[in-house]
């Protein structure tokens, strides 16, 4: 397995991230998208949904941050 599949509800001018679930598959993601969108709250932002694609074994900020 080199991926795994993050599923993120992150409405828009909130703020707020919810992990929603991490799958081993895109299409689980998007099952697990499907069935979330029926659920109290996130049926009413249903546009905050995304799949993230995240490298199993490495370094994801090899080169730090800055803060601005």
């Amino acid at each position: 397995m080199d991926a795994l599949y993050l599923l993120l509800h992150n409405p828009p001018d909130t703020g707020k991230v919810k992990v929603i679930g991490v799958y081993s598959t895109e299409a689980l993601a998007e099952d697990a998208m499907d069935r979330a969108r029926q659920l109290p709250g996130f049926a009413e932002e249903e546009d905050g949904f995304s799949i993230s694609t995240i490298q199993v074994d490495r370094d994801q900020w090899p080169r730090g941050f800055v803060r601005l």
